[in-house]
Formats: C-alpha cells, structure tokens, sequence
C-alpha cells in the first residue's frame, strides 16, 4: 500500500507546533483536551494516536494506524515551517491484514480441490467465500482511514485554536 502524506506550510516557527503536540501527549488520559497520544518516532517527529481506539485486540500489539507528525523549519529565519503529516500502520494492522489474505488464499485452494473432487456442479458456491476476506480487508482499511482522517482533523483544530496560520500544499 503506498502511503500520502499531507503537507501544510506554516507560517512561524516549528518548535512552537512541537511544543504544542509535546504537551498534549504528556496530559493525563482525562485531562487531555483533544484525544491524542503519541510517542517519539525513530523517523523524527512525533507518530501520533488515539488515546481510546475503538478496536481493541488481546494481547494488545498498539495502535492500528499511527499518524508520523514531522514540523521542520523550511528557511533560515525561522518565519515558515513545513508541516508533514504521514500514515505508518501499526502492527495491529498488519497482522489482520496479513491473517485477511491467509483466508483468502486457503478458501481459494479449499475451492480449487473442492471442484476438481466434487466437480463444477455441486461446488462452485465456495468461491464466494473468498470475498469474505475481501470484506474484513476492506473494513480493517475503512478502520484505519477514518482513524488518521480524525488525526489529521484534530491536528488542524490544534492549529487553528492556537491561532497557527496554515495552509495545505
């Protein structure tokens, strides 16, 4: 799957937009006044969550999507920033994706020998279980683009409630 990502040019500073995510993901669970939590990322910046997911799988492997926040100066005087918000999928999202696909390729070959034993006539039904894991790949996709659409939303109201003037390339 090939992954956008959404750029905004914003005029000030990086640090203060840094600043801003800093201490929205180091409020207490209660006190957090937009739902965000996040951690540091290895590629720079911050990748960012839900604090409540709606899914949740035991035992638990994190988040399905994460939102990659990366703000860096884009001149010298520091007067505009460059915004980039990217989607990474968490290991949840992997290995449903993953298990979604080994469904779909042993109900193909289940189908196939079915067929070749029973013949055209009495098995061509099974072929339609397949769609099924089209469908669960399908909602665990829907899943994650509503949760990084709401991310990528609620990063926008951040910017405008602290009066961060922004712009989307």
């Amino acid at each position: 799957m090939k992954e956008k990502a959404v750029e905004y040019k914003i005029k000030g500073g990086a640090n203060r937009l840094n600043e801003i995510i800093r201490t929205e993901i180091k409020r207490k669970t209660f006190s957090k006044r937009n739902n965000i939590s996040g951690e540091y990322s290895d590629d720079g910046g911050f990748d960012l969550s839900n604090t409540f997911s709606m899914l949740y799988t035991e035992p638990n492997l994190g988040p399905l999507v994460k939102l990659n926040l990366k703000s860096v100066n884009s001149n010298s005087d520091g007067t505009e920033s460059k915004l980039i918000l990217k989607r990474k999928n968490g290991m949840t999202y992997n290995i449903h994706f993953w298990f979604a696909i080994f469904f779909i390729i042993l109900t193909i070959v289940i189908a196939i020998y079915q067929t070749f034993t029973n013949g055209v006539n009495e098995s061509l039904m099974i072929f339609v279980l397949p769609i099924f894991g089209l469908i669960y790949i399908l909602l665990i996709e829907l899943f994650a683009n509503s949760t990084i659409l709401s991310l990528t939303r609620r990063i926008e109201k951040i910017m405008t409630a602290k009066k961060i003037e922004y712009k989307k390339l």
